[in-house]
């Protein structure tokens, strides 16, 4: 008769019992992302969900919701996510017809310029700026480049300014030999391109962006096209606070405005389309 008492199983109180996981519905983390930054994920929710949710495990979080309420509370968890989602694959001399435009209107400048790059991500296209205006013969003790991202990790990246040799694939072998230095992870850019640009971590629609103060020349390429209509007129009202003059060169990416932008006078000259206040 003790068999039965022998028999059946007891519950073992330090089995680790897996949590149940909920991750059917992320619409209040894509309105979350979105005030936060402006970014949209409408056409690759398929390709995002399954990022956020591995991420949202990865925090200790089984739920959207429960992701929801940590990103609230935890700067660190919203810093990562924000990382996690800004990543932005890019290289040297990237869409080079602005900037060699560029070159040109500021070869002859005796007076210091302020040039912006919102987005800078990872510090391809600033120090292209200035490697391009130093090959031209512009004095850049009187350029400054400040270049700006939302994701600290690509800032950290930029201010070591160390790129993969896929990074430089556009570069002749001549402008790698002057402004790149080999290291044990790739090429190093040399302290005189370094010393030009100013490297930050901001967020284009915070009361902080506008601490940055004013420019002359103001780089905004591929980033509107993450942002709905109602964004983008956000995005370039906000660029426009830091507009030194009605005088401000605006430079875009190919796709980013495909519409008639009221605030902002358009216009072409030698091939190149670039915008004033």
């Amino acid at each position: 008769m003790f068999g039965w008492f022998k028999s059946k199983s007891v519950p073992d109180h330090n089995e680790t019992v897996a949590p149940v996981e909920e991750f059917s519905d992320p619409s209040r983390i894509y309105e979350y992302f979105s005030d936060l930054t402006g970014i949209h994920f409408d056409q690759k929710k398929s390709i995002v969900t399954p990022k956020i949710s591995r991420f949202a495990k990865e925090c200790g979080c089984y739920t959207f919701d429960a992701l929801y309420e940590k990103l609230h509370s935890d700067l660190c968890c919203k810093e990562a996510l924000i990382n996690l989602l800004t990543v932005n694959e890019t290289y040297f001399y990237r869409e080079m017809g602005q900037i060699e435009f560029l070159g040109h209107s500021l070869k002859e400048e005796k007076r210091n310029r302020r040039i912006l790059c919102a987005p800078g991500s990872s510090g391809e296209e600033p120090y292209s700026i200035a490697i391009y205006l130093a090959e031209i013969g512009c004095d850049l003790s009187k350029i400054e480049i400040v270049s700006i991202d939302i994701n600290t990790e690509v800032i950290s990246k930029a201010k070591k300014g160390i790129y993969p040799e896929r990074s430089l694939y556009r570069l002749q072998p001549e402008l790698r030999e002057r402004y790149f230095t080999p290291s044990d992870n790739g090429f190093k850019v040399v302290d005189s391109i370094k010393r030009c640009v100013i490297f930050q971590s901001c967020n284009l629609f915070e009361p902080e962006f506008l601490n940055i103060g004013v420019f002359e020349v103001i780089f905004s390429r591929n980033m509107l096209i993450y942002f709905d209509y109602e964004t983008i007129l956000r995005a370039i009202e906000q660029l426009k606070k830091v507009a030194s003059s009605e005088e401000t060169l605006f430079f875009f990416g190919h796709a980013d405005i495909v519409t008639k932008i009221s605030m902002l006078k358009e216009h072409y000259q030698d091939g190149i389309k670039f915008y004033t206040p």
